[in-house]
């Protein structure tokens, strides 16, 4: 390690330029993968929960060469609400590969969350108001190295999901038309948190958490909300993300649709609700044991990469929450929410 300084990201310079070039070159060659560039790397560090002293970096000279995003939210894990380190974006540059820098990069993560005693550990907007950081989790693809060195560092598989595409649906019914985010409420957070009320994994829906991920967004990377109403009440929705993800070696625009929910979802609904979509391709990121993954494939979808979510407990709550088996309604497997910023960042 004497060729290379191990920091956090208030260190290093120009941070979002050599966070999207690391980024690019780091991920290129991962399906079902996106380009970035400096404006959508902005909006990405601002992530609720995101401060720059749980995030990690690796820095040959002033280069980042290897990197460690960090950002704390609460997840339902368990039955409970846990406090967690969300991991993403680990990646280093070929050219410095295999030689300890991420292992080290996520030991360092490791110990600065468990440091977090309460109280705010960030300033600004994106500073996370967090009590003692309970685990990490982060998401990876089980047929890839990555999975191994992160059962190596002690973490635990919680879930499996996938990312399933196909042609958008056609329905008989006019398309429910795209309403403005800003426009949204508590109704419609409130029908996102009942639905997802026994998802694993879930972060409760908020307005500074819709705000980012629904208002904010970059020119390039925009998002459509469509909403079914009933008497004025909200009783389904579902966001789309555009980007161009990297499927076979072609990079086709897809509508990424997620937070689909609906009071009482079908396959009729759901393609209802699908259809809408801008684009003609379709993607979404689903559990495989959950409901919603068997009414995505009823309507046309296709599993194309596999994902697993995957946990390091670091508090004797979190170990107790990982004892307990996922079961849900009707005693079948609690769902997982795959949070899709994470896993392809969008």
């Amino acid at each position: 390690m004497a060729d290379y300084e191990l920091c956090d990201h208030a260190r290093v310079p120009d941070l979002v330029a050599q966070f999207v070039e690391l980024s690019n070159v780091g991920f290129a060659e991962y399906e079902g993968g996106v380009q970035f560039d400096e404006d959508w790397s902005a909006w990405y560090l601002q992530r609720p929960g995101t401060d720059p002293r749980l995030c990690q970096a690796a820095l040959s000279g002033e280069q980042m060469v290897s990197n460690v995003l960090v950002a704390v939210q609460p997840l339902q894990i368990g039955g409970d609400l846990l406090t967690c380190g969300i991991i993403d974006s680990v990646t280093t540059r070929p050219d410095h590969r295999r030689r300890g820098l991420a292992r080290a990069l996520m030991e360092r993560a490791h110990e600065a969350m468990q440091q977090v005693t309460g109280g705010r550990c960030g300033g600004g907007r994106s500073g996370c108001e967090a009590d003692a950081v309970d685990a990490a989790v982060l998401y990876t693809d089980p047929a890839g190295h990555p999975y191994q060195f992160y059962q190596r560092l002690g973490y635990e598989t919680r879930a499996q999901a996938s990312l399933l595409t196909g042609p958008r649906p056609q329905v008989d019914q006019e398309p429910l038309e795209p309403a403005p985010p800003e426009d949204a409420g508590q109704p419609l957070f409130d029908l996102l948190n009942e639905f997802f009320s026994e998802h694993e994994g879930y972060s409760p829906m908020d307005s500074r958490l819709w705000r980012w991920h629904k208002c904010e967004r970059v020119a390039a990377n925009p998002v459509a909300v469509v909403v079914e109403e009933t008497g004025g009440v909200p009783v389904a929705t579902a966001t789309f993300a555009e980007a161009e993800l990297l499927l076979a070696g072609e990079r086709p625009p897809v509508s990424i649709a997620y937070d689909v929910v609906a009071k009482e979802l079908s396959a009729d609904r759901l393609a209802r609700l699908l259809a809408a979509a801008p684009r003609e391709q379709v993607a979404m990121i689903l559990d495989g044991d959950s409901a919603e993954h068997r009414l995505a494939v009823e309507v046309g979808l296709e599993s194309r990469v596999g994902e697993v979510s995957m946990i390091l407990p670091f508090s004797e709550r979190a170990r107790a929450a990982l004892t307990r088996q996922r079961v849900g309604r009707a005693s079948s497997p609690t769902p997982w929410y795959p949070m899709i910023e994470s896993i392809i960042g969008v």
